[in-house]
C-alpha cells in the first residue's frame, strides 16, 4: 500500500516548495516518493481559469485530475518505479475553492468525500499562513491577501465540518525561514509511519 500524505491549505503557504523538500528528504532515507504537482497549475496553463474568476469546468478538470494523478501513482504495479510514498500538493481544499466561487456542488461533493473515504491520506498537514503578502511564484496563485485568509477559514471549516483528521503545523520560528520544522515533523511521523 502506498502511504499518501496531503499538504492542505489556501494558496501562498509553501505546500509546492514542502512537497519538494519532503521528496528529497524521504529519498535520502532509501524511500522511493514523489511529489505531485498542484492541478490548478495545470489548470491556468491549459487556459482555464482558476483563483477567483474560475469556472465549474476548471474546478472539475481539477479535482478529476488530482484524483486520477493520485490514483495513478498509487496503483500497486510490477514495473518500477514502485513509489512508497506520494506527497499530495492540496487534497479536499480544492472543493472548497469550487465551493467558495461556484457554490455548493453535490456531485463534487461526493466524489470528494467518496474519494478520502475510499482512498484515504494516511496523513493530512494543515500549512498555517505566515507571510502579510503572498509571493508571485509562478503566477498562478491569487495574490489577493483578504481571498487567501477567506480560502483558509473554508478549508478549515470544510475539515471540521466533515470530521477529516489532520495535523496543523505551527508557525514556523522567525529563523527557520526554509521551515525545516515542517519538514522534520512530516518526515519524522512518516518514518514511525512506516516503521524505517
Amino acid at each position: 500500500m502506498v502511504y499518501k500524505i496531503c499538504l492542505s491549505s489556501t494558496h501562498g503557504t509553501g505546500k509546492t516548495s514542502l512537497a519538494a523538500s519532503i521528496e528529497g528528504e524521504l529519498k535520502k532515507h532509501g524511500i522511493e516518493a514523489r511529489y505531485l504537482r498542484e492541478t490548478a497549475s495545470e489548470a491556468k496553463e491549459i487556459g482555464l481559469s482558476i483563483n477567483q474568476h474560475t469556472t465549474l469546468e476548471a474546478q472539475m478538470y481539477i479535482l478529476h485530475t488530482q484524483f486520477a494523478q493520485e490514483l495513478r501513482y498509487s496503483s500497486q504495479h510490477k514495473n518500477p518505479p514502485i513509489y512508497q510514498v506520494i506527497i499530495c500538493d492540496r487534497g479536499p481544499d480544492n472543493y472548497c475553492y469550487l465551493k467558495h466561487n461556484l457554490g455548493e456542488n453535490t456531485y463534487a461533493l461526493n466524489m470528494t468525500l467518496g474519494h478520502l473515504n475510499s482512498f484515504p491520506y494516511n496523513r493530512i498537514y494543515l500549512l498555517p499562513i505566515i507571510e502579510e503578502h503572498i509571493a508571485i511564484g509562478s503566477g498562478a496563485r491569487a495574490l489577493d491577501t483578504e481571498f487567501q485568509k477567506h480560502m483558509d477559514q473554508e478549508i478549515r471549516a470544510f475539515l471540521k465540518q466533515h470530521e477529516i483528521s489532520y495535523i496543523e503545523l505551527p508557525p514556523p520560528a522567525e529563523k527557520d525561514s526554509f521551515r525545516h520544522e515542517w519538514l522534520n515533523t512530516i518526515i519524522t511521523q512518516t518514518l514511525q509511519d512506516l516503521k524505517h
